[in-house]
């Protein structure tokens, strides 16, 4: 084969391929768009709580404090 009967051969593989893979994304969309208007969104009644901060734990802070500073006199 010839180098331009291969580049044609693969530009027709490109666009095969480019092609298909955009179809299957515009039926996609196009099925969850369906979907969305289907399926209805539940909405809570209850109020979402604040996000609670974690109580700062002294002994845990101790314990990384001392490994790094074991880690920093091995190095």
């Amino acid at each position: 084969m010839e180098s331009e009967q291969l580049l044609v051969q693969s530009l027709q593989l490109l666009g095969l391929g480019m092609g298909a893979v955009f179809i299957i994304l515009i039926l996609l969309i196009g099925l969850i768009s369906i979907v969305s208007k289907i399926v209805p969104v539940e909405v809570s009644s209850v109020a979402a709580a604040p996000a609670v901060q974690p109580a700062v734990n002294n002994d845990h802070i101790a314990a990384i404090t001392s490994a790094i500073h074991q880690y920093r006199k091995r190095r």
